[in-house]
């Protein structure tokens, strides 16, 4: 149902589905009708390369191969990079993609430290806004492949119900980031965090907004730029707490919670949402990780995994 901003008048749209929860998954027939350029044919021909591919999941739903197809921009080469990239990094990084129930216990602690939600308001450009804040701020507390699994689990609850869209906002709050918090980033960890978002992710990343930044922004840059490319550096855009109006130009009040001047609800009360969300989203998430890379199968011309490439991978 669209909704018309109050401070703008631009028209917004809303996910029901988000809003209520939903583990319904889209279909592929609700994919073709709304993205009249994508063919059956396009993807008929990208199960036919996977089959050349004997190592990679067979049996990949298409559900799934119209969102990475869309999200390399009906590109078929880069398709297939980002597919192989996608699951042999699932593979190689339970870490990040194993054991995704929020009621094992490293999952309740990492949920008590960190807030999350999946606005169900879209930017004005129909962009998925993925928040995500600190709720404790002790840095010994903290556990970084644990945060970055939950992100990934935003991610793919809304894709599994809402299919395609233009594109993600990731929405940061950096208050009470400590030095403390970035002894606790390891290198190997970064790698393949970047490599994820910067060439596997099965979305279009748009922008990631940064807010209450503080001094401390710079020395977190420093680490992390060696891993960035510069059209993720061109992404991301930081808000001090004395300009954080500054955000309504890309995430408009509608959009924001109340905790930054919004009219949505608060973050917390999204973040318990999101929670249960999760909880219900469980049988989804275990059937989705049988999809994997098989090494034993992978053809000797390739046989350079993405755990060799981050290896010898160098850092300017």
């Amino acid at each position: 149902m669209p909704l018309i901003d109050d401070e703008s008048g631009i028209v917004l749209k809303e996910s029901i589905k988000i809003k209520e929860k939903s583990i319904v998954p889209i279909t592929a027939d609700e994919e073709y009708a709304k993205n009249p350029e994508i063919s059956k044919e396009n993807i008929d021909n990208l199960r036919k390369w996977i089959a050349t591919q004997p190592h990679l999941p067979q049996n990949i739903p298409e559900e799934m191969l119209i969102l990475f197809y869309h999200s390399c921009y009906l590109n078929m080469e880069e398709t297939k990079t980002c597919i192989e990239i996608y699951y042999t990094l699932k593979t190689e990084t339970p870490e990040f993609f194993a054991n995704r129930d929020v009621t094992r216990p490293e999952l309740i602690n990492a949920l008590n430290i960190l807030d999350y939600g999946c606005l169900p308001i879209r930017s004005p450009n129909d962009y998925q806004i993925i928040y995500h804040k600190l709720r404790i701020f002790e840095a010994n507390k903290y556990v970084f492949n644990d945060g970055v699994k939950l992100l990934i689990m935003a991610m793919d609850a809304c894709f599994k119900v809402d299919g395609t869209c233009p594109g993600y906002i990731f929405l940061f709050d950096m208050r009470g980031v400590r030095l403390g918090h970035l002894t606790k980033l390891s290198i190997s960890s970064l790698r393949k965090f970047f490599t994820f978002i910067q060439e596997g992710l099965p979305v279009r990343l748009q922008g990631i907004h940064v807010l209450n930044t503080q001094s401390i922004v710079d020395k977190i840059m420093m680490l992390l730029k060696p891993f960035m490319k510069k059209e993720l550096l061109s992404m991301v855009h930081f808000y001090t707490e004395r300009d954080v109006e500054k955000i309504y130009g890309a995430v408009p009040k509608r959009c924001l919670p109340e905790d930054y001047g919004g009219l949505a609800q608060s973050s917390e009360k999204t973040h318990a949402q999101f929670v249960e969300w999760m909880k219900l989203m469980k049988p989804l998430f275990e059937n989705d990780y049988q999809y994997k890379v098989d090494e034993s199968k992978r053809p000797k011309k390739s046989k350079k995994s993405l755990s060799t490439s981050f290896k010898s991978l160098e850092i300017d």
